[in-house]
């Protein structure tokens, strides 16, 4: 069984989390917030679909 190495989750997953412990720690801008957000899931959806391939 081969494992495929897929880079984009992680990357997305960091996004996502850092979006998410900005948004609860600090009282930065809401569009900050939704651009990290965006990245994140734009990353992952890379990450899906390069893997179907």
């Amino acid at each position: 069984m081969k494992l495929n190495k897929n880079k984009y989750v992680p990357i997305g997953m960091l996004f996502l989390v850092l979006a998410i412990i900005l948004n609860k720690a600090s009282n930065i801008s809401d569009l900050v917030v939704g651009v990290l957000y965006g990245i994140s899931l734009a990353i992952l959806i890379i990450g899906i679909f390069n893997n179907r391939k």
